[in-house]
């Protein structure tokens, strides 16, 4: 029962664009309700005395729904992680911190492209002072999630392998 309150089901518009993230439970609920198709299977089965119903891993709607263009993606440290890879945009090393290019003590504002994720080494290295009064460089310059960016905030940087094929246009 365990790996049934942890399965995740990819739930695509029937345009195929990544929509939503659902629970095991929920996905049942759109397939016995007919409101998805089954794309692709998970090895997880729920069994009744007449009948085996698969959980789906991907799944597409029967119909479309009018999602926002863009949603808002939140500045919060996760998505400045997802956004960055996990990795120091100063070194290049796994990032586990975040840093404001432009302190805000000198003025810098917490705003998409005034924050980075970086390695404590590099967090160090900086502190207070502004990039031009460090060895420090920026490997990419910041900026600010477009389109379905949002999709990433939902499944993680560690998407389903599964998943995949699905997630190009995300």
């Amino acid at each position: 029962m365990n790996n049934f309150n942890s399965h995740r089901t990819l739930i695509l518009n029937s345009t195929f664009q990544p929509l939503s993230i659902a629970s095991a439970k929920r996905s049942v609920a759109l397939l016995l309700s007919k409101k998805i198709n089954v794309l692709k299977e998970s090895n997880l089965q729920i069994r009744s005395e007449n009948e085996i119903i698969t959980v789906p891993k991907v799944a597409l709607l029967t119909y479309y729904v009018k999602a926002p263009y863009a949603r808002r993606v939140a500045l919060n440290r996760s998505n400045i992680f997802i956004r960055d890879f996990n990795t120091c945009q100063y070194c290049g090393s796994s990032a586990e911190s975040i840093d404001h290019i432009i302190p805000k003590s000198k003025g810098g504002e917490n705003v998409w492209s005034n924050v980075v994720a970086c390695c404590k080494r590099c967090n160090l290295i900086k502190a207070d002072k502004l990039l031009s009064q460090t060895i420090l460089k920026l490997k990419n310059f910041p900026i600010k999630p477009e389109g379905n960016f949002w999709i990433k905030t939902i499944i993680g940087s560690n998407p389903d392998p599964e998943w995949k094929e699905y997630l190009i246009s995300a």
